[in-house]
């Protein structure tokens, strides 16, 4: 099953900029994912993009989940974005990924020498 996100729809403006409006963007995106729903974001309409809306929207999955899920289940529709749109875009998903699997080796870590010192 495959699915075509809307972003202004969903949010209900041509403005992307609120962590509050990402917040709905990623948890239909989440919800999406449970569901092995593939989506394809669309920003058609979408004058203006933060990367904080982008860091809760899309940086945030990278939290939860693997990277290979994301790229299976979750693409982003470059033709609607703007050449600096697109940049935003790859600089928040090079970021979340470098943070977040950072995150991931530092609790291995913890736990690993924790595991060692009892």
């Amino acid at each position: 099953m495959e699915e075509r996100l809307y972003i202004s729809e969903l949010i209900k403006s041509d403005l992307a900029v609120s962590s509050e409006k990402a917040s709905i963007v990623f948890n239909k995106l989440q919800k999406n994912l449970k569901l092995n729903v593939s989506t394809i974001i669309d920003f058609s309409g979408i004058k203006s993009l933060t990367t904080a809306f982008l860091n809760v929207a899309i940086g945030e999955l990278y939290r939860y989940e693997k990277k290979d899920t994301l790229n299976k289940y979750i693409s982003i529709d470059v033709s609607t974005l703007s050449k600096l749109q697109i940049d935003k875009v790859k600089m928040v998903m090079d970021n979340s990924r470098t943070k977040y699997n950072s995150e991931l080796k530092k609790k291995i870590d913890e736990v690993t020498l924790h595991g060692e010192t009892d």
